[in-house]
């Protein structure tokens, strides 16, 4: 009887993440369907989140489920969102186009590759950069967006803002904090966490158009401003020393 390793079972997750990627490819390109495309990402982004999961359940975590896992993500999360936005709206703009249609797969492999040299150990207590779903999500965020709200007129300097904004955070030192392990056991922060995490996902269900770009902004900001607060701390606390000593 052939036994299959444990370790086997996030990986499909991680194969179902790449195919995403590739479909959204293949129906930007070949099809010319933005939004299924853009809908391609975002499944390929919760088989993402669901395979470390798993990995975590079955303590099954290893350093080829990390590699393999980056690959994926370059396809689906750097390639996918930057073949879409130059295939449907830069494509005509020469060679700016070309370049800032190339910055999501550009910014989203160094941000991995930084990511993988500096990972220990399996778990982490927050990103350093922006996650590269997180940038491909904004990405098909503000089109679905623009095509619910502007009957697909996506504006495209509005765009190439969103895609500078987003490359140049994954490879930024901004800190954005890691999901821990939720419980309707724990505090009243944790229960807070939770009911607002089930608002979003009832919203996302119901309004995906209208509510996922915001959200990654509001995402994208709170990133922004817990930095900026870690840095002042830090520099206060650098005052003290000094006076102290």
């Amino acid at each position: 009887m052939i036994r299959i390793s444990r370790s086997i079972v996030p990986n499909f997750f991680t194969v179902g993440n790449m195919l995403g990627g590739f479909l959204a490819i293949v129906f930007a390109v070949d099809k010319g369907d933005v939004i299924f495309a853009s809908w391609m990402i975002v499944l390929a982004g919760f088989l993402d989140a669901v395979d470390g999961k798993v990995a975590r359940i079955t303590n099954s975590a290893s350093k080829f489920g990390v590699e393999y896992d980056s690959l994926a993500d370059v396809v689906s999360f750097g390639a996918a969102p930057s073949i879409l936005i130059y295939e449907f709206y830069f494509k005509q703009v020469a060679d700016i186009g070309f370049l800032i249609s190339f910055f999501p797969l550009l910014f989203g492999s160094i941000r991995l590759a930084r990511f993988n040299v500096q990972l220990t150990g399996f778990s982490k207590s927050h990103f350093k950069g922006l996650p590269i779903p997180a940038a491909a999500f904004t990405l098909v965020g503000y089109i679905m967006f623009m095509h619910f709200f502007f009957n697909g007129e996506v504006f495209p300097r509005g765009l190439f803002a969103v895609t500078l904004l987003v490359s140049l955070l994954m490879v930024s030192n901004v800190r954005y904090e890691v999901m821990p392990p939720l419980s309707f056991r724990g505090g009243a922060r944790q229960k807070v966490i939770i009911s607002l995490l089930i608002i979003v996902a009832i919203l996302l269900v119901f309004f995906p158009y209208a509510v996922l770009f915001p959200m990654m902004l509001t995402y994208i900001i709170s990133g922004m401003v817990v930095s900026l607060f870690h840095l002042n701390t830090r520099k206060r606390d650098k005052k003290k020393k000094v006076k102290t000593d």
